[in-house]
């Protein structure tokens, strides 16, 4: 076999060794057969034999068999040997188990859900997170399925009883879908594009498959496992095409700095299309740029182990020509983006070489390696465009540069301004977008070349199914071009590179069946875009539209979130200590998953919940700015912030499977339509870092003293910033109920004026300077509330006056028991629940 054909046999062989899995999850298993037999039988059927033989040749499909066959036998340094030493790096604790079983030892196979990975994870608690479960239905785009990937508290019932589990239909579909995939490969140019849609079969029907069946803990999905298996192989491959002995790799980071900054730099007071369309914009140049790592590295989709917000991981070999190829493409890059942006954007990378064996004997962790290079990453944030300006050919231009804008009219500069971002507009960089005046007739703004790009982004990317071209040097995006899939097939131009944005699988090969070119050249990207439109039109609302959904003021509200210690957990979260019995959780595929899951729920959930959060309620509005990684940024009518993080924080609290380690912070800041939102921006992250740091000190200390609830999302920061006030996410439903009854008594004036509300705001204003500067004069709120309540709620025998509404008595005594020694949770939320209170009431009491 020549090299290349090696190559083929190992990824599709390391791809396809524990297919036969999925046929026992789906069939039972009848005839009992090992999953290596029922892989091989899989290949080997008529329907796919031959394409496999026209993919690999004779004796590659018969090596690539072998491997299937013998990847748990297999003594040897061949390609069979590979894949046996990547099984054991995908999930070592597992294939340990696996060799037991071939010894006789009993084990207990019939756990085929997938636990959710969120309950193994620990920083500091030694509290067992009982496993939860996900029912075995496919990924799909359908926005009505997407509570799929919230695991459920099954019982061993419905786990043994398979009502929840995949049928033998299924895995026909699949076969199906992997005959169509097949028949796409036409010659030997379309191999990446054939692992890269092999790739999303997998993932739609294999994400919720466990690739182990003798644990009921079982937590890594047969999808990670089998990409990085394959992943592991290639590298392993191409560093014995150097030296047979070499067990070094390396981990690949790369980064978009600052990518809220550049979303947000933007002064037009009518952002929605130009923020929708950046948003996208650098979640496509994020996907690109991975891309071109992984074609400059000869690498495929499987190298690919992780990818989120702005932010790429890539497993790669140690060859003396990656650290040249890798510095080659990191200063084509770092050209694009200062010839484009002129430093607007930027891009870090870090290479981290890391021993494979150190990882399969546990010396180190997946987790360690991470760390040790997002380290080496944080590390050179120090040193963006070096290559660009001390390069080989130093001199003062780099740092200098001449540059030609363009000219200025009539003595007025603002015109060589661009009018969405107010910076100069340099020559041959100018464009222009549409917008309307007062009298709604259509006119044109000057903007930056970029900005128009962006401006189309947003314009015409409405929903999912969309090809987004791009042009030939792999990063720039050609964005009149931008359409839905069905009408770009229609047009010569398929071959064309091309990122495909929340595409749906079926109606990709129900195209390639049909003769479509559609899967060549192709990049597969999961965004959470969901915003709400026109009831009448295929149009995103504007900000000043989303603001009349209000009940009450008529402010918009921007919520900004990010789990909390995301780093940790991945680095550490996974980790036990030489004498756990749980000594093999940070095998690399369980880290994956979790990655994974997190993109599951920051793209196909929140595109599902939005969609249906919006249906409840007239209200209910929402504009998706960008969710990814660890962050999370909406922009809802005010009147509808706390109840969309309240059932939001509830989903997520599920999704993590109830870990109390395992939470998100947010913020909510409040602002009119027309103010910008580059200073929306600004005030957010302040109030963001000023609602995480609250108990900052409390918890360091408790780290420092080793205290096993140092991560307890009760010590921690797990909260929502909200009117300046932290209030615990646990609170939110509470929050939410009393805000409802108290704007319910208002409105239907059961004996509480809106006079009251705002006497209960100085009450609470008092109470938090209080609480601020332990002043005992500002104590004096007490004595008010008291005076109040008697006057105007009571009776001459101190009884409320009403019996039909005791809700209010029970109330208003609790707001009189704090600062008492009787127990009352109201403290905390007092302030933010009089102010929401009151802008929930304005404009509607008293018109």
């Amino acid at each position: 076999m020549t090299d290349r054909t090696k190559e083929k046999v190992l990824i599709l062989g390391a791809l396809f060794h524990d297919i036969g899995k999925f046929e026992q999850r789906c069939t039972k298993n009848p005839d009992k057969k090992k999953h290596q037999v029922l892989g091989v039988d899989f290949v080997d059927s008529g329907l796919l034999k031959d394409k496999f033989i026209r993919i690999l040749g004779e004796d590659g499909f018969n090596s690539f068999k072998n491997i299937i066959s013998e990847h748990h036998r297999s003594k040897t340094i061949d390609l069979t040997g590979i894949v046996q030493i990547a099984d054991h790096l995908s999930a070592s604790e597992r294939v340990n188990k696996e060799s037991d079983s071939d010894t006789g030892t009993y084990i207990d196979w019939s756990n085929k859900h997938l636990s959710s990975v969120f309950s193994k994870i620990r920083l500091m608690s030694d509290s067992d997170v009982p496993p939860r479960y996900f029912r075995q239905e496919l990924l799909t785009k359908d926005k009505e399925n997407y509570e799929i990937i919230i695991p459920e508290e099954l019982t061993k019932i419905d786990i043994k009883g398979g009502q929840y589990a995949y049928k033998a239909n299924i895995f026909e579909k699949f076969t199906n879908d992997i005959d169509t995939v097949l028949s796409f490969y036409q010659e030997d140019e379309d191999f990446g594009n054939l692992v890269n849609v092999l790739l999303m079969v997998f993932e739609k029907y294999l994400w919720c498959i466990p690739d182990f069946t003798g644990s009921p803990a079982t937590d890594i999905s047969l999808y990670n496992h089998l990409k990085d298996v394959a992943g592991f192989s290639h590298a392993i491959l191409r560093n014995r095409s150097e030296s047979q002995d070499s067990t070094k790799l390396n981990l690949i980071i790369g980064d978009i700095p600052g990518i809220q900054k550049y979303i947000f730099d933007i002064v037009n007071t009518k952002p929605a299309k130009i923020l929708r369309g950046r948003s996208i914009f650098v979640q496509v140049l994020t996907r690109l740029l991975a891309s071109k790592f992984l074609s400059g590295l000869g690498l495929y989709e499987c190298s690919l182990i992780m990818q989120a917000g702005g932010k790429f991981y890539i497993l790669a070999p140690s060859t003396s020509d990656i650290k040249n190829a890798f510095k080659t493409i990191k200063e084509e890059i770092e050209a694009y983006l200062f010839d484009q942006f002129r430093m607007d954007l930027a891009f870090n990378s870090a290479i981290e070489q890391f021993d494979y064996i150190d990882l399969m004997e546990g010396k180190t962790s997946f987790g360690q390696i991470v760390e040790d290079a997002s380290f080496t990453l944080n590390r050179n944030k120090n040193k963006l465009f070096y290559g660009r300006l001390f390069g080989q050919n130093e001199s003062l231009n780099n740092f200098v540069w001449k540059e030609e804008y363009l000219p200025v009219v009539e003595g007025l500069s603002d015109n060589m301004k661009c009018k969405v971002t107010d910076k100069p507009i340099r020559d041959k960089y100018e464009g222009k977008i549409p917008t309307y005046d007062e009298n709604n007739e259509e006119k044109y703004l000057d903007v930056t070349r970029q900005v128009e790009i962006e401006f189309k982004i947003g314009d015409k990317i409405t929903g999912d199914n969309v090809v987004i071209p791009v042009l030939g040097n792999g990063l720039s995006i050609d964005a009149d071009r931008i359409e839905r899939i069905k009408d770009f097939n229609k047009r010569k131009s398929s071959l064309q590179s091309k990122v495909l944005l929340n595409p749906e699988l079926s109606e990709l090969l129900e195209l390639s069946r049909s003769g479509s070119q559609i899967l060549k050249e192709t990049h597969y990207l999961q965004v959470a875009n969901f915003c709400s439109k026109f009831a009448d039109k295929d149009s995103v609302l504007p900000f000043d539209q989303i603001a009349k959904f209000n009940e009450g003021a008529e402010y918009l509200t921007l919520i900004k979130g990010d789990i909390d210690n995301l780093g940790l957990i991945m680095a550490y979260g996974l980790s036990r200590d030489s004498e756990s019995a749980e000594k093999g959780m940070s095998a690399i595929s369980r880290t994956t998953t979790l990655s994974n899951h997190l993109k599951y729920y920051f793209s196909f959930f929140l595109n599902g919940f939005l969609q249906d959060w919006e249906k409840k309620d007239k209200e209910n509005k929402v504009y998706t700015i960008f969710a990814g990684g660890d962050d999370l940024m909406l922009i809802t009518p005010q009147s509808s912030a706390v109840k969309l993080l309240a059932e939001l924080n509830e989903k997520f609290n599920d999704f993590v499977c109830a870990n109390p380690e395992v939470h998100i912070s947010y913020s909510v800041t409040h602002f009119k339509d027309h103010t910008p939102i580059r200073l929306v921006a600004d005030i957010a992250e302040e109030n963001q870092k000023e609602g995480k740091s609250i108990n900052k000190w409390e918890q360091l200390k408790l780290v420092k003293d080793k205290n096993k609830e140092a991560f307890l999302s009760k010590n921690d920061k797990s909260s929502v910033f909200v009117f300046d006030t932290p209030i615990k996410n646990n609170e939110l439903r509470d929050l939410l109920n009393e805000l409802n009854q108290i704007v319910c008594w208002v409105k239907e004036k059961k004996y509480i004026s809106l006079g009251i509300i705002r006497k209960l705001l100085y009450v609470s204003e008092s109470l938090r300077k209080y609480e601020k500067t332990k002043d005992p004069n500002f104590l004096i709120w007490h004595a008010r509330l008291t005076y109040l309540v008697n006057r105007l709620l009571k009776d001459k025998n101190n009884k409320y006056k009403y019996d039909e509404t005791p809700e209010i008595g029970r109330f208003f005594d609790d707001v009189l028991k704090i600062n008492k020694n009787e127990s009352t949770d109201l403290k905390q939320r007092l302030y933010p629940l009089i102010c929401q209170t009151i802008f929930n009431l304005r404009n509607i009491i008293g018109e």
